[in-house]
């Protein structure tokens, strides 16, 4: 039975299994009932003295309406931790899905563990510098990697105003030092290696090595990216190094997305050196697919190379050289090198290698496509000068 008091009515309720509560409700003037149970006859008073004192004060709002702005005020807190910002960086910033996967990494075995429930504003110089501690000394890149990605998530959090300043960078805290320097392939090496690969890939390895095309770029170079006569490709595409073969657009053969490359920058224009052109255009009559979009270097069904492919006759090709250590990436390292011997600047030299530098974005507008074909002419004869000699280091 209710029992009436000045405000509202307390009523005690036993359940089945005999379990007493409180049903505390009461009326406002629009007819309608607001209640709540509680446990104790205490509690169900006490909360409606609460609610009339909220009347009083004219600061009433119905119980459901602050319960549903209390569960909200719960979710916001839980969004601005670091788990939950890191969480709407992923979804907000049309990052690619590559970017995404590695950062998910860093962030499950690097970050929140250690910051994951800590409220942005908690996460300060000095956390950041007991966290650093922590890490494992002997994977620095992956220490570095972390911190930037850290970092990038306390700015972006400072610009929507959720922090009132993100803490001070750390010196030298997002590069890792460098173990091992590419060592360039020399000419000699290069022509031991060109004459050891299959003729449907040697071309594969002068525009690695000469023109510094990488790896994905090569492997999505069609027929309509190549003028066979004056030597000029346009890179506009790449084949993604992460295997996927449910992303849409994957390479049916590699099972690898094909995309853009991945800043703007990387979508430029480059020039073969003139004395690899007769490569070029035979290579163009005898092992490219057909049609305008046909693969330059295409797999065995005539869809893409896998790497597989590409690494079972490469590796032999480099042992032949005594280069085991030479990477298809550091054959682009080469070419790059050559390029900066023969005097490319370094907006030029940014501009051949497609690379997005922050310091280098000033000066890009001087790398004309008439500077790289120049460049590309340089090179071409100082091969020809070095073939002509004998092929003599």
């Amino acid at each position: 039975m209710a029992r009436r008091r000045g405000f509202g009515e307390v009523e005690r309720r036993v359940s089945r299994s005999g379990q007493v509560t409180y049903r505390a409700r009461y009326a406002m003037p629009d007819g309608n009932r607001h209640s709540r149970t509680l446990a104790t006859k205490m509690d169900a008073e006490a909360w409606l003295s609460a609610e009339r004192a909220l009347i009083d004060r004219d600061q009433w709002t119905s119980p459901k309406a602050r319960q549903e702005a209390a569960e909200r005020r719960l979710r916001e807190a839980a969004s601005n931790t670091l788990a939950g910002f890191a969480e709407r960086y992923l979804a907000e910033r049309g990052l690619r899905p590559n970017t995404v996967r590695g950062y998910r990494a860093l962030l499950k075995s690097q970050i929140l563990p250690y910051f994951g429930e800590m409220p942005l504003h908690e996460v300060t110089l000095r956390e950041i510098k007991s966290w650093r501690t922590s890490h494992d000394p002997t994977k620095a890149s992956t220490n570095a990697a972390s911190y930037r990605l850290l970092r990038s998530l306390l700015q972006a959090a400072e610009e929507e105003e959720l922090i009132d300043r993100a803490p001070p960078k750390i010196r030298g805290a997002s590069n890792a030092p460098v173990k091992k320097v590419a060592v360039p392939a020399t000419l000699d090496e290069l022509a031991v290696i060109v004459d050891a690969m299959p003729d449907r890939l040697k071309l594969l390895i002068v525009l690695a090595a000469f023109v510094g095309l990488r790896e994905g770029e090569l492997l999505e170079l069609r027929r309509h990216d190549v003028d066979g006569v004056t030597g000029r490709i346009d890179v506009t595409r790449k084949v993604d190094k992460d295997a996927n073969p449910s992303v849409r657009g994957a390479c049916p053969n590699c099972g690898r997305p094909i995309s853009s490359p991945k800043t703007a920058k990387g979508i430029r224009t480059v020039h073969v050196p003139p004395p690899f052109l007769s490569m070029l255009q035979k290579h163009l009559l005898e092992h490219t697919s057909e049609g305008p979009a046909g693969l330059l270097f295409p797999g065995d069904r005539t869809d893409h190379m896998s790497v597989r492919y590409l690494m079972d006759r490469y590796r032999p090709a480099r042992e032949t050289a005594g280069r085991p250590d030479l990477t298809i990436h550091h054959l682009r390292h080469t070419a790059l090198t050559i390029a900066g011997q023969h005097g490319a600047t370094g907006a030029e030299l940014q501009a051949r290698a497609g690379h997005a530098s922050q310091a280098a974005m000033a000066i890009y507008q001087h790398a004309t496509l008439d500077r790289d074909k120049a460049l590309a002419e340089r090179i071409g004869e100082t091969y020809e000068t070095w073939r002509s000699s004998g092929g003599t280091k």
